[in-house]
Order: structure tokens, then sequence, then C-alpha cells
């Protein structure tokens, strides 16, 4: 019995500080982001919740960024999204499927408005594969 309720307190306290030890979301998703069919546009996010979007390393737009459970008439407790709102108030919604996942530098969206893939990778994976 003993053994037992040890084995069961160390699988819990395991659990807690591997879950503790991964970073959330709104910190994986800092960085630079490259489009994967095209090179030329690349997406910025800073950690004071704004994303730069470059074309040609011109930047075009800045969006305020959001990331949570919930964008418009999506809702999902086990899902997260982002929300990108421009200077109008204009809202965009994106699915996130993966901010590098095991560190393979690969960030994937669907766009919730046409169900369009979206993937980037940051600058250490594109480092990686040259």
């Amino acid at each position: 019995m003993k053994n037992s309720l040890f084995l069961l307190l160390f699988l819990f306290s395991a659990s807690v500080a591997f879950a503790q030890n991964q970073d959330p979301s709104s910190k994986r998703i800092l960085g630079n982001w490259h489009s994967k069919t095209n090179r030329s546009i690349k997406w910025t996010f800073t950690p004071d919740g704004k994303v730069y979007n470059y074309n040609n390393d011109k930047m075009s737009v800045m969006y305020k960024y959001t990331i949570s459970h919930i964008c418009q008439n999506f809702s999902d407790d086990t899902a997260e999204f982002i929300t990108l709102r421009d200077k109008d108030g204009n809202e965009f919604c994106f699915k996130i499927n993966g901010i590098n996942e095991n560190k393979n530098g690969i960030l994937s969206l669907t766009n919730l408005s046409n169900m369009q893939q979206l993937t980037f990778a940051n600058d250490a994976s594109l480092k990686n594969a040259q």
C-alpha cells in the first residue's frame, strides 16, 4: 500500500513538474517566423503583444495579438486561437495547430476565415537547414 501511494505521489509530482517546464504558447511564439511557401513573408511576434508582417524585409502591417481559447465565434477549451487585431479594430482568427513542438521550429496555423493552412519556420530552424 505504501508503495502504491508513493508511486501515485511520484507520478503526480512528475507530471506537475513537467507541465511547469513547458513554455506557454505566448512565449514559444515570440520571434521571427518565415512562411514556408513564400520566404519573403515574415511575421515577427514581440513580447508586448504585437506582430509585424514583413514582405521582402519591408513592414507591411502591424497587428495586436492575443492567444486564448476563444476567437470570435470559435471556442474550444482544448485548443488555442490567436486573434490578430488591426488598427481599425478588424479581427482575424487563427487556430494554433502547433508552435515549435518538440523544438521542430515550425509554427502551424489555420486561418479560420477560409480554413487555409499556414506554416512558418523560425530563424533557428532556417539556419539549421542551411
